[in-house]
């Protein structure tokens, strides 16, 4: 029973950080930046939680209950943007001093089983939130129902205490000189380092999730779980590991991770193959897939909770635990910072060189300390062995092709990629080249592993002019949300006097130049002003009535937490923004929109704030919306640019065989639906929808299967032509 509430707080607590992500994204944006700063957060506030948890022993319940009023507060009121993310530190703080104490509460109990069973607690509510947001429920229900959950479990605790269940003591004054007594300094050291190396590995591992399946919250969840999954079983098995030296661990850790390299190529190719378009098999695999990528934690978590029970010999378990945690804590920032300035490198063996080398030093380390000179230096041969095969290609060749489908692979020749990464983002470009007439190239434009499109057919391009016929004249002020590769940006700056750019993704900015013959020299034209920023919070600082024209080209609702971008507070913001003439344009396709139900659910937030509704198929379906009756212009897109524009327009887009005869359907006066729910921040409905659509797109039948006409109820109010 009491076992048990070890294993409920670690559901509620641990897997809380999810929620967190969730309710911090609806700000901040960026997947990258929201997992990152929540991560560091909880790991500088567990960290005040391990320090003071030896001197909180009696008020354990009461920590719980502070952390259930705390999700309470956040249901009745989200603070600002600054006190939220400083707000963090409540939760985190509780956090860590939960673990500590419960393993004081419990010291009949092997610590190492404590630690197992609350970690295998926290998969399983990481696992149940995923689910939830997964079919769009509501975030003010999971912080109210979590809430509760805390409280009522700090009242079971609280009650238990009163029945003297727990044998509490006096709270203790820190142990200092014990703990860092000459005896203990190795195992100290031995936590630290491989802490660091092992956090220096999560971060490439979040990164590299993504990059092998796509940019859903739901993947930095997946390696979460993992990591968790790891810390856990490492506490069912250091019984029998714990006779292994220090050295043989930190090469353990040197060659699972040059496994990991070695096999990357091939493993995410195998999962790719088995997903059949269930949500249920693509968590499975996905996670099959985290696993692989975070085996290391296995070899941080031995050493933890060895060194953790080492020390307890000479102080009590939540004091060796929680200043033992401290140091891991501090470790684990120093190895994501150290990942952070790494980033450039980190699809490129010189990123796992440093980890390789660092760990081999400290294997030789504990070589001296432990005596084993000869099996640690012949271990260590194995290592540069192992390197050699692993090292052998450079692991960014291999990254992309990973996405390809079975199919695509077999009628493909071998191809090259080139990605430029930044801490929080990064840009790829992979080519690939059809084994079949007439072997058109394919130049594939991905964003932190997103597969965005071919940027060979420049079909974006012609996505930036479609708003000009809706105006009488030339447009004078612009607004993009989500550059990209630049190509729908340049046909909205071609159509208009001054254009403002927003874009999250620094390695958008700084890669812009690379797309210059298809953006036609975007980053140099005069009139452009580039944002880094969310495009929500620009338009909160946006005075009203700036804009003849704003284009959400983002990504889709699934991808990077971009959902909120689709939500009725949002297309509040943008109405606002716009002057009274003004239009709002957007887009979907299968990723977002796959039935006529979705469709509807997409268009509901829309059809609230604006009046009249257009949809022209170009060649997925853009969405144009205004609050004045307007007619379509009939003029040529040829007169409305001039000079290097005009050129750029008949070279790379009016000549494609595609665009020989163009007429692109226009729906108007699209029925509104009253009985679909509303995308909002708090139920991100449209997030669900494209998350499940892109998964089941993994399913080579889906099109056939599953793909609906999502202007079949509609009238067509004739076609738009831009060279007729």
């Amino acid at each position: 029973m009491i076992l048990l509430l070890a294993l409920f707080s670690g559901l509620l607590n641990l897997s809380a950080q999810v929620l967190y992500q969730k309710v911090v994204s609806v700000t901040l944006g960026d997947l990258y930046t929201t997992f990152i700063l929540v991560t560091l957060l909880f790991i500088c506030g567990s960290a005040l939680g391990n320090l003071f948890s030896s001197k909180l022993r009696k008020h354990l319940p009461l920590l719980e209950v502070l952390t259930g009023i705390y999700n309470l507060l956040l249901f009745f009121k989200t603070p600002p943007d600054t006190l939220l993310i400083a707000s963090l530190l409540i939760p985190a703080f509780c956090l860590g001093a939960q673990l500590p104490l419960y393993s004081y509460y419990l010291r009949q109990i092997r610590y190492r089983w404590i630690y197992s069973l609350y970690h295998l607690g926290a998969i399983a509510g990481l696992l149940a939130f995923e689910i939830y947001f997964t079919h769009g429920l509501s975030i003010r229900t999971a912080l109210a129902a979590l809430g509760l959950a805390q409280i009522s479990l700090g009242i079971a605790l609280y009650l238990l205490a009163q029945k003297e269940r727990f044998h509490l003591t006096s709270n203790p004054q820190f142990h200092l000189k014990k703990f860092f007594a000459p005896r203990h300094r190795l195992s100290i050291f031995a936590v630290v380092a491989i802490s660091t190396l092992s956090y220096y590995q999560i971060f490439w591992a979040v990164k590299t999730q993504t990059f092998l399946t796509e940019a859903f919250r739901l993947q930095a969840t997946l390696i979460t779980m993992a990591v968790f999954f790891w810390m856990s079983f490492a506490g069912a098995v250091e019984k029998w590991a714990k006779t292994v030296p220090r050295a043989v661990l930190f090469i353990a850790w040197a060659c699972v991770l040059l496994i990991i390299q070695l096999f990357f190529p091939s493993l995410p190719v195998w999962l790719r193959d088995l997903m059949n378009g269930s949500l249920a098999n693509y968590f499975a695999l996905s996670f099959v897939q985290a696993l692989f990528l975070t085996v290391p934690v296995l070899f941080s978590s031995l050493m933890f909770i060895r060194g953790a029970e080492e020390i307890s010999e000479d102080m009590a378990i939540d004091e060796s635990s929680s200043l033992l945690n401290i140091l891991a804590s501090a470790g684990n920032t120093v190895g994501m910072l150290a990942a952070v300035l790494m980033s450039s490198q980190l699809w490129f063996n010189s990123y796992f060189a440093t980890a390789i080398v660092i760990a081999s030093a400290c294997a030789l380390v504990f070589a001296h300390f432990e005596n084993r000179y000869f099996k640690t230096a012949t271990a260590l041969a194995g290592v540069a062995i192992l390197a050699f095969f692993a090292f052998k290609n450079s692991q960014a060749d291999s990254l992309l092709g990973n996405r390809l489908s079975k199919e695509i692979r077999a009628q493909s020749i071998p191809s090259t990629t080139t990605i430029h990464s930044e801490a929080f983002s990064s840009i790829a470009i992979h080519n690939t080249y059809s084994n079949v007439p007439p072997h058109e190239p394919v130049r594939m434009y991905y964003i932190d592993g997103h597969a965005s499109h071919d940027l060979n057919l420049f079909t974006e391009n012609l996505v930036g002019l479609i708003a000009a016929p809706y105006f009488p004249g030339a447009i004078d002020k612009s607004l993009v949300i989500g550059v990209g590769s630049g190509q729908t940006s340049w046909g909205v700056a071609a159509i208009s006097a001054n254009t403002d750019l927003v874009e999250i993704s620094p390695a958008v900015r700084k890669t812009l130049n690379l797309f210059s013959f298809e953006n036609n020299q975007l980053a140099t034209r005069p009139g452009i002003q580039l944002h880094l920023q969310d495009g929500m919070n620009f338009l909160k600082a946006c005075p009203t009535g700036t804009y003849d024209l704003i284009v959400n080209t983002s990504t889709y609702p699934g991808n990077f937490n971009a959902g909120k971008l689709f939500t009725d507070e949002f297309l509040s913001l943008a109405k606002s923004c716009l002057k009274t003439q003004g239009v709002y344009q957007t887009y979907f396709d299968i990723a977002s929109v796959i039935d006529i139900k979705q469709r509807n659910e997409f268009l509901a937030p829309l059809q609230k704030h604006f009046k009249y509704i257009d949809i022209v198929k170009i060649p997925y379906p853009i969405v144009i919306a205004y609050n004045t009756p307007r007619a379509l212009r009939k003029t040529r897109i040829s007169d409305l640019l001039k000079n290097e524009d005009l050129k750029f327009y008949q070279n790379t887009l009016v000549n494609k065989e595609s665009f020989k005869d163009p007429c692109f359907t226009v729906y108007r006066d699209i029925p509104t639906t009253n009985d679909v729910r509303m995308n909002t921040l708090d139920e991100s409905i449209l997030e669900a929808n494209s998350i499940s659509n892109m998964v089941q797109a993994l399913n080579p039948h889906f099109l056939g299967e599953h793909l609906q006409d999502t202007t079949s109820d509609l009238k067509s109010s004739g076609c738009w032509q831009p060279e007729p």
